[in-house]
């Protein structure tokens, strides 16, 4: 077989029935092949729309998400979803197309080297050179994308060697190239009693769970298991949302920049802080360096990513591991001397403290709930939730306030359910994320919150929703503004509103009309009622154009490089 038949068949025996891409030059061998084979593929309207797709697949699943794309402009498009992939640790296998080999390095039509430019945003990444280096390429290639930390990786391959004939099993070569594998310094095992022992002499402990949470097999299980034995209270990072119910009694929310009052001053004047699957960035802890200032703070930093552990914030004791392989362990050894469920009576004080203060948090979220002309997005992301309780939906965001919004007030009912762009903030990422996401499991409903600065940004792939007829359901909150661009410039440089207005938008309904996309039109609380209602009785895809309130911020906020319990919110003491 050719090297594009065997890219095919290597694709087909690992499941993979998840591929999202744009054909070009360069690789119309590779999309014969595909035609040959009745590989299911999903063309999308542009490669950032592809990758995207790829990676809102991928969170759902656990499962690598597949994008093709063209040598040049095809490959370098997909750069930004790269990143994403990367600062996020999705796992994503990109396959781009290069320039004939005997043109390498010519500055031939469209040849730009990609192995280049995104060697600083994939886990690793090849130009295949040698066509017995193909396939086995592709195995480690596989392998890198969910091993250890995940991630993205990228495989070039010249238009040449597409099409030339390949012995897929050549005698005397390895099945498998993969020897980049090392194994964890300091694991698990042989560190609970130094954990156990931190805990013990703790007054103010508090977990935070990061994105490793929810990735980790099994890891959310597991984490579950050791909150019930410890009684220990518990807080998610952004990438950490799902992984614990909303309504669990010792869940105080997210932390970061937007995250709830009770979460950021436990994260801020805890005396313990047990962090699993995090990697402390300036979202989530501010200044680094202000909040290591405080020594009598005990920090446990367990990531997968030895990298990661202490790069940002010191740990007292750093421990390499899965998330999953973490909590069982510490399960497993439990102290006998201590009864389950309550570890430290000592900590009754601090936890029943951080409730008193998630309870004034909630009678303020409760206040603004309440129907206005034009919409408050805190209330129209709170009667969408309410409308989709019980379904378990998927929930996806693009970039800006409305994502703040739809991560404060709408609960997640599961892990693997929220999709969102989180270390990179792609606006653009939404709507095709949506649709990868919904190409993952249809018996959910997938819900969409976009602002209008975003979904000017990849709209086009609503052609890609409409041929799919995939039950997404699209909630555009239009405030005619680049909102967290407005609101930083209204709070922090004297409201110089320097170009963070949106004039000249779009009737959004007319775009979806083209598409031949059922749609409607929200600004008051009777006709958000009206097409939340239809939403729910549309069982393929439904846009919703909102009118928010321009000039609503989104609070608790805290202002860059300060601690995180140095919250702003209005209401609260």
């Amino acid at each position: 077989m050719n090297g594009a038949d065997l890219i095919v068949k290597f694709l087909l025996d690992k499941g993979v029935h998840h591929a999202f891409g744009y054909p070009g030059g360069p690789v119309l061998v590779l999309y014969d092949a595909i035609y040959n084979a009745g590989f299911p593929h999903v063309q999308v309207r542009h490669e950032q729309g592809a990758i995207h797709a790829a990676e809102g697949f991928a969170k759902v699943t656990g499962i690598p998400g597949v994008v093709i794309a063209t040598s040049g402009p095809g490959a370098t498009n997909l750069v930004t979803g790269l990143a994403d992939a990367m600062l996020d640790s999705v796992p994503i296998l990109a396959i781009t197309g290069a320039v004939a080999r005997k043109s390498t390095g010519t500055d031939a039509f469209q040849e730009a080297d990609i192995t280049g430019i995104t060697q600083p945003i994939t886990k690793y990444n090849y130009l295949v050179m040698d066509p017995n280096d193909l396939l086995p390429i592709l195995e480690e290639a596989w392998q890198l994308t969910t091993e250890g930390r995940p991630g993205p990786v990228l495989v070039n391959v010249p238009k040449d060697l597409l099409a030339l004939q390949i012995d897929p099993a050549p005698e005397g070569r390895s099945t498998s190239t993969y020897i980049r594998h090392r194994p964890a310094k300091v694991r698990t095992e042989g560190m609970t009693d130094n954990v156990y022992a931190a805990l013990a002499k703790a007054k103010k402990p508090l977990l935070l769970a990061g994105g490793g949470c929810v990735i980790s097999n099994g890891g959310v299980q597991d984490m579950m298991e050791f909150i019930r034995c410890l009684g220990i209270p518990v807080a998610t990072t952004l990438m950490g949302k799902g992984a614990v119910a909303p309504d669990h009694p010792k869940y105080l929310g997210h932390i970061g920049m937007h995250g709830t009052p009770q979460a950021n001053t436990a994260l801020g004047t805890c005396d313990l802080l047990l962090a699993v699957g995090c990697r402390f960035s300036d979202r989530i802890i501010g200044d680094p360096d202000l909040y290591n200032q405080d020594k009598k703070r005990v920090i446990i930093h367990v990531d997968i990513d030895d990298a990661e552990i202490g790069k940002n914030v010191r740990a007292d004791i750093g421990i390499e591991d899965d998330a999953a392989d973490f909590f069982r362990t510490m399960a497993a050894n439990y102290p006998a001397d201590r009864t389950c469920g309550v570890f430290s009576e000592d900590w009754l004080d601090w936890i029943d403290s951080l409730l008193a203060k998630k309870k004034r948090y909630d009678e303020l979220v409760e206040q603004m709930y309440v129907p206005t002309y034009p919409l408050l997005p805190q209330y129209l992301i709170h009667r969408v939730a309410k409308a989709y309780k019980g379904t378990n939906p998927i929930v996806v965001t693009d970039v800006g306030q409305h994502q703040m919004f739809a991560t404060q007030h709408f609960p997640v009912e599961s892990p693997r359910s929220w999709i969102t762009s989180g270390g990179l903030g792609t606006m653009g990422f939404g709507l095709p994320a949506a649709i990868g996401a919904s190409f993952a499991d249809r018996s959910r409903p997938t819900i969409l919150f976009v602002g209008d600065g975003g979904f000017q940004m990849t709209f086009q792939e609503l052609g890609v929703l409409a041929n799919l007829q995939l039950p997404v359901k699209i909630f555009i909150m239009d405030n005619g503004s680049l909102g967290m661009v407005r609101q930083w410039q209204d709070l922090f440089f004297g409201k110089r509103f320097s170009h963070s207005g949106m004039e000249g938008t779009p009737d959004f309904n007319m775009i979806a009309k083209a598409y031949n996309l059922p749609c409607g039109f929200a600004n008051d609380e009777a006709s958000l009622a009206r097409e939340i209602e239809a939403c729910v009785k549309t069982e393929g895809p439904y846009l919703v154009h909102c009118i928010i309130d321009t000039g609503e911020n989104v609070y608790p906020m805290i202002p860059a490089g300060r601690m995180p319990n140095d919250l702003i919110m209005p209401g609260m003491d």
